[in-house]
């Protein structure tokens, strides 16, 4: 509540806070007896003359850690040990690694399966291509009637 009062003093209290802030302070002496030393305080030192400084006030700039020159190797250096341990998980983690002959395999595929499956794959799309143009044409062809519609 406190936190409101000084938010009030302030101006930056809203309309909901205010309400629940006055509902308080009507039940609750300590708060109200807070506001009170709150607002005479904030008036005391609203209307109090501005003081001058006796010196001017210097604000150093923050100063800048000095491992600039180290950011290149330290990012370099993680890389390297971000691949070293993606390649010892991924070698703990994929079994045992088997030679190429004992390997087993779904199908080996040589030059001419693969070209054979290209052209399936080529005529299946030129089949499909002719489908839609047909559609297209028969669509095209036909004059769309409207219900309810009177050509003037």
């Amino acid at each position: 509540m406190r936190a409101w009062i000084s938010a009030e003093l302030d101006g930056e209290l809203s309309e909901f806070e205010s309400v629940l802030l006055h509902g308080h302070l009507v039940v609750c002496e300590g708060c109200s007896a807070f506001r009170a030393d709150a607002v005479t305080f904030a008036a005391a030192l609203r209307d109090a003359p501005l003081e001058t400084m006796s010196r001017p006030v210097n604000v150093s700039r923050r100063r800048r850690i000095a491992f600039q020159p180290l950011r290149a190797p330290a990012a370099a250096a993680l890389a390297i040990s971000m691949i070293a341990v993606g390649g010892l998980f991924a070698s703990l983690h994929s079994g045992t690694i088997l030679p190429e002959s004992e390997r087993p395999s779904a199908a080996a595929f040589d030059d001419q399966d693969l070209h054979q499956l290209q052209r399936l794959k080529s005529q299946t799309i030129l089949a499909q291509l002719r489908i839609r143009r047909d559609q297209a044409a028969a669509a095209t062809s036909q004059i769309p009637r409207h219900t309810g519609f009177v050509n003037p």
